[in-house]
This record gives structure tokens, C-alpha cells and sequence, in this order.
């Protein structure tokens, strides 16, 4: 339904200050993505600065949800979404699974790293890589409650690779961002 996607993408817009983003300092920038899955629709702009050195920090994200007409829990609803915000920017940030002889090289969920210096771990996202705020929102519609979970999740890569660009002007092509030069001048 283009007008819910609308909808969510103009609250969103309203929400974040999008207006700003061309004020923000060099190395800061804003992006916004949408998705729609199990009938719910998300909006999520994500504020971003990158350190000259290519460190990312997300500053805020702001995410905004139609899932119809009725928040069924609404504390358990934002938990979930900025749980689905959280376990992206984990994916985005150092998360991939790799194989070797059909067998995959990561075996549990710390560093990056072990003591030796392989590659065999997952890493999760860590507390100090996390935005101080993940804003939830929601814009009620006359529609029958939906999904909350999954299409919560999606729109905070794209929303972050906008930023990014914005803040550098490098596309990024490739994930983790561990695996990418984001150094700029």
C-alpha cells in the first residue's frame, strides 16, 4: 500500500529532523530506508558520523512502524523494535559466517578474533557500539494489527549505508563494514 509507505517515510521525515541533515557537520550524515513484510510497514532514518580513520558510530536511529490500528503491547513492541535495530547494525558492523571444506569457521559469539589471531568467532554487537537512542514510533491506521518483528529489521542497513555516503561520500558495496576502508580527508 504506497500510501502507508508514505505515510511512514513522512513521520519518519518529522520525527528525525531530516530537514537538518544538510546542516550536520563533515563526517556526520543522515539515511533513511523503508521496508514492508507480515503486512506491518518501517520506516528507520539512522544518523551516523565517521571518524577520519573510518570508525562508524551510529548517533540515533529513529524507526517508525504501521502495524495497523492497535499496538497490542506497546513496551514489548518497542523492545522488539529496537532489538531488530540492534542485531542489524550487529549484522552490518562485523557479522558474517564463512565456510571452508563445507564446514563454517565460526564456532561461538566472541571477538572477532581468538588469542591466535584466527577468525573463527561471530562477534555480536557490543554495548559501546550501540546508539545511545533508538527512537520508536508509532502511526496508527485504521488496518488490523500486524507483524512487528521482522520488518523492523530490515531498513537499518540501507538507512546506515545512506549515512555513511553522506557522511563520506563512499558507497559502500560489501558487508561487514569490518571488511571495508572507510577513511576519509
Amino acid at each position: 500500500d504506497a500510501q502507508r509507505v508514505i505515510g511512514i517515510l513522512e513521520m519518519a521525515r518529522d520525527v528525525s529532523g531530516w530537514s537538518k541533515r544538510g546542516n550536520l557537520p563533515k563526517g556526520t550524515g543522515m539515511g533513511v530506508a523503508f521496508y514492508f513484510s507480515h503486512r506491518g510497514y518501517f520506516a528507520e532514518v539512522v544518523q551516523a558520523t565517521v571518524s577520519k580513520a573510518g570508525e562508524v558510530k551510529v548517533d540515533k536511529v529513529w524507526a517508525v512502524g504501521d502495524v495497523g490500528s492497535e499496538i497490542i503491547n506497546p513496551n514489548h513492541a518497542e523492545q522488539q523494535v529496537q532489538g531488530a535495530v540492534l542485531d542489524a547494525m550487529g549484522q552490518a558492523y562485523g557479522q558474517e559466517v564463512t565456510f571452508t571444506a563445507g564446514k563454517a569457521d565460526q564456532q561461538n559469539f566472541s571477538p572477532a578474533t581468538t588469542a591466535s589471531g584466527s577468525a573463527t568467532n561471530f562477534p555480536l554487537l557490543r554495548i559501546k557500539q550501540a546508539p545511545p537512542v533508538v527512537e520508536v514510533h508509532w502511526k496508527k491506521t485504521t488496518f488490523s494489527p500486524t507483524g512487528i518483528g521482522e520488518p523492523a529489521m530490515p531498513p537499518l542497513i540501507p538507512a546506515l549505508m545512506g549515512a555513511i555516503f553522506q557522511a563520506t561520500g563512499k558507497r559502500v558495496r560489501q558487508l561487514p563494514l569490518s571488511k571495508v576502508d572507510l577513511k576519509w580527508s
